[in-house]
């Protein structure tokens, strides 16, 4: 079995995007499996082509019959990652998301989560900064943990900003 990778323009940005890329890749018999390695774009598996269009909804906490409500609209479950659930469908499925309101307090619910990872991330790179000049460490030692703690730094407040510039977004265009 064939494994192939793409990067992705990132859920929290353009999740159009993706979406838009893993229906071309189903077209050409690639299906959407996972995450590529180091978590930087997505994996996909040789299969048979088809045509399908895919949405995404976010819950943290699934309910037992989450999925089977998805299901009994038409739209299969296919790759779930944390809170994120992507899920696809023949075209001409009615959307995921039918309403403003559904999708605004989606983003809302995602902008506010990532703000408070955000925050917590930053204060505590600031304190780490404040040790560092506090300490006297290796030159090295010290970039390795600087970059150990911008990464977290990096992985919250890139998805934060996403979800509040599609949000906006969004109420501007409501």
């Amino acid at each position: 079995m064939t494994t192939t990778s793409r990067m992705g323009s990132g859920l929290a940005f353009s999740p159009e995007k993706d979406l838009a890329m893993f229906a071309e890749m189903a077209l050409q018999g690639k299906h959407l499996n996972g995450v590529a390695k180091l978590g930087h774009g997505w994996s996909f598996v040789d299969g048979a082509p088809e045509e399908a269009v895919f949405d995404l909804a976010y819950e943290s906490s699934p309910s037992p019959d989450y999925f089977d409500i998805f299901q009994a609209a038409g739209w299969a479950p296919v790759l779930s990652l944390g809170d994120a659930h992507i899920f696809k469908a023949v075209p001409g499925t009615a959307p995921v998301h039918t309403g403003f309101e559904s999708r605004r307090d989606e983003l809302t619910r995602n902008r506010d989560r990532y703000l408070r990872y955000s925050a917590i991330t930053l204060i505590a790179f600031l304190l780490f900064g404040l040790g560092i000049r506090a300490a006297s460490w290796n030159e090295w030692a010290e970039l390795v943990l600087l970059a150990v703690f911008i990464l977290p730094v990096v992985y919250t407040v890139i998805p934060l900003v996403g979800y509040w510039h599609n949000l906006n977004k969004l109420n501007h265009s409501s």
